[in-house]
């Protein structure tokens, strides 16, 4: 019977001892020694490095083997799955008939999306093989690929009856388990792991990183000091302890423990942004903002280090700091990018966000006004331009626009009445944004607040939607309901992140304020640059799409009346809605929505003439006496109910990357 522990660990030895040995005549001293610093890095997790001397140890000699496989594993442990590919399969052109090349280049097509043709892989190591042990792992990620983790369960366990020892098996299930919430099942597979594979830093960090994710943190430390004692460079367990000295508020040991990190490897993001969160929480937002920024140049595309960065400058720097504007200019690039294209929904929420950085940004200003122009709203367009000229703005362009604008619509339904439309106290939905912080997934430490403050902000986009200022971080179900409904809000959403090194997931639970009613549920999953934007964003346009218009009758003159809705609130000319006596209409209770009783339609309202912020339109009253009355409510027919709209929860996207990560 032929059982392998950990073919990664076997391949390596083998390579090692063949170049220590009197393999190394078939190579070049220097491929060799590019080869072996490769090696080293990629066995301390740099694989940025491993990469760079691996390829340098190619170039000196392209018919090297093992640099090929060593450039494979270190891009699949990066993600980056179409490079991994065209090095295993320069690997295979060499050694076509390894096993261990085979099972790579099968979790690579799992990487890439494509399960059959990795299922062709496996099966075929497994037909000469038939007690493969990787291979019958790499089943396993198969079935969890395409959505059958129950499936996964059995294939894991199966294969550790074969091999008792595997480290990746062992873990596997821990994960599995730890994401089907069977807690204790997860805790007894780590507790097997570290009683199995005692002298593995890897089994230790990943222990330490399971009791800190349920909060027993000094367990976590100990694990963690035990990895960093068996590898004492692994910058890793370093961070995770860094991660651990925040969590428990102690923060000049993460400072000191992060700065070793960080002096030693200044390309480490993540350790950057560990230690701005750590200068942040110590009081010290200079050197936060510093920390981040050194974050942002390791790794630009770093959202959450951004949105980090970002909200130490809101708290603490006055509106006129030059960073702030500075951080306002890379948005305000952004949005101008994503205009010229035409995506004008992402060019809004940068601009968006530039002004909250620098709310007197005139280039930030007119950017947002003019995608408003381009969305077919003239008048938000002017209503923004005078917002710059109360600031002071001298801009003659902008003074010729507003003179413009003012004449061009100046026959309006809303001049026509003497109202400022978009100054008018209407009625909105008002929903606080929580998150359970315990429950996260993240590669961010304590990122849960200020990426649901982000999301908060998102939200605000949407005219009929109001998120008041709270703090986000909950402990539980309970404490967010309480608060909601003590400060009489409408909903509340309870926003859940699950976080991987370049993939993003979010989920949305909407409750009804007043009974803690889960009334929908939403989940979106990116990949890529702006994946945290993007998934957010998605989330928050199905919320606002769940909110149906209701407005306030403003003026009645005999069977004319002006209400606040107008093709900015999706209202449109002929539309026919009820007027329901004033706070009669009702939020639904097993549904998004509003219900009234039929005893409390007074009227009916039809639009004639059409604005973006306010209605004309006539006015009947219903029965033998008019009561209806300036104030009341004006809904859109109730249709009929229908369920609530409420998906099952949802199995992390990303338990394959963290699986991925095992032996990594």
């Amino acid at each position: 019977m032929e059982v392998k522990i950990d073919a990664r660990s076997i391949v390596r030895a083998a390579i090692i001892t063949i170049l220590l040995g009197g393999g190394t005549a078939a190579f070049g001293a220097d491929a060799r020694g590019a080869y072996l610093d490769g090696a080293a890095a990629e066995g301390h997790e740099d694989f940025a490095l491993a990469v760079e001397k691996y390829k340098e140890a190619l170039s000196l000699n392209p018919a090297y083997l093992e640099p090929m496989v060593g450039l494979a594993e270190s891009f699949f442990q990066m993600e980056e799955y179409d490079e991994a590919s065209t090095y295993v399969g320069m690997a295979r052109t060499y050694d076509r008939n390894n096993p261990d090349l085979a099972v790579l280049e099968g979790r690579i097509r799992i990487g890439q999306g494509n399960v059959p043709a990795a299922r062709a892989l496996f099966s075929g190591v497994l037909q000469s093989q038939p007690n493969n042990v990787e291979a019958r792992l790499g089943i396993a990620e198969a079935e969890i690929a395409e959505g059958r983790p129950q499936t996964a369960l059995g294939q894991y366990e199966q294969t550790l009856k074969l091999a008792p020892e595997s480290m990746r098996a062992i873990l596997s299930l821990a994960i599995l388990y730890d994401e089907s919430g069977d807690l204790a099942r997860a805790g007894s597979y780590y507790e097997l792991a570290l009683k199995s594979h005692s002298s593995d830093p890897q089994v230790e960090l990943a222990a330490a990183a399971w009791y800190a994710s349920r909060g027993n943190f000094s367990t976590a430390e100990k694990r963690a000091q035990i990895a960093l004692s068996l590898k004492p460079g692994l910058d890793r367990a370093k961070v995770l302890l860094g991660r651990i000295y925040l969590q428990t508020s102690r923060y000049s040991d993460a400072i000191a423990v992060l700065r070793d990190v960080v002096t030693t490897n200044r390309d480490n993001a993540t350790a950057w942004y560990s230690l701005g969160l750590a200068y942040r929480k110590a009081g010290d937002p200079a050197k936060a903002i510093a920390s981040f920024a050194s974050a942002l140049q390791a790794r630009p595309d770093d959202e959450v280090a951004r949105i980090g960065q970002e909200a130490a400058a809101v708290e603490s720097l006055p509106l006129d700091d030059a960073q702030r504007a500075k951080m306002a200019a890379y948005h305000f690039a952004q949005g101008r990018a994503f205009e010229e294209r035409s995506f004008l929904e992402k060019a809004l929420a940068e601009y968006r966000r530039a002004l909250i950085l620098d709310p007197t940004s005139a280039a930030a200003r007119i950017g947002y006004a003019r995608i408003y122009k381009s969305l077919g709203f003239p008048a938000k367009y002017l209503s923004e331009l005078q917002v710059l000229a109360r600031l002071g703005s001298k801009d003659t362009s902008v003074s010729d626009e507003i003179d413009r604008l003012t004449s061009v619509l100046s026959d309006s339904v809303s001049r026509a009445w003497g109202y400022d439309q978009y100054n008018i106290d209407r009625a909105r939905y008002v929903i606080s944004v929580y998150t359970l912080t315990a429950e996260n997934r993240l590669v961010h430490a304590l990122a849960s607040e200020d990426v649901a403050k982000y999301f908060a902000s998102l939200l605000r986009r949407y005219d009929p939607i109001s998120t008041p200022d709270v703090p986000p971080g909950v402990t539980g179900f309970d404490q967010a309901f309480r608060a909601a409904r003590t400060a009489d809000n409408d909903y509340f959403v309870l926003l859940a992140i699950d976080e991987a090194d370049r993939s993003f997931s979010a989920t949305v639970d909407v409750y009804l304020a007043r009974s803690g009613a889960r009334i929908a549920s939403f989940a979106a999953f990116r990949t890529g640059n702006d994946r945290v934007r993007d998934s957010l964003m998605k989330l928050a346009s199905q919320i606002a799409d769940l909110l149906p218009a209701r407005g306030t009758l403003l003026v009645r003159k005999f069977g004319q009346g002006l209400i606040d809705l107008g093709s900015f609130q999706g209202v449109k000319k002929n539309d026919a809605l009820v007027i329901v006596t004033k706070g009669r209409g009702q939020l639904k209770s097993d549904g998004p929505g509003l219900s009234y009783s039929e005893n409390d339609v007074v009227g009916d309202f039809r639009l004639t003439g059409l604005d973006e912020g306010v209605s004309e339109g006539t006015v009947t009253g219903r029965g033998y006496f008019d009561y209806v009355n300036i104030g009341d409510q004006v809904l859109y027919p109730v249709k009929p109910a229908t369920a609530p709209r409420v998906t099952p929860t949802q199995r992390s996207p990303n338990i394959l990357t963290r699986i991925f990560g095992i032996g990594g």
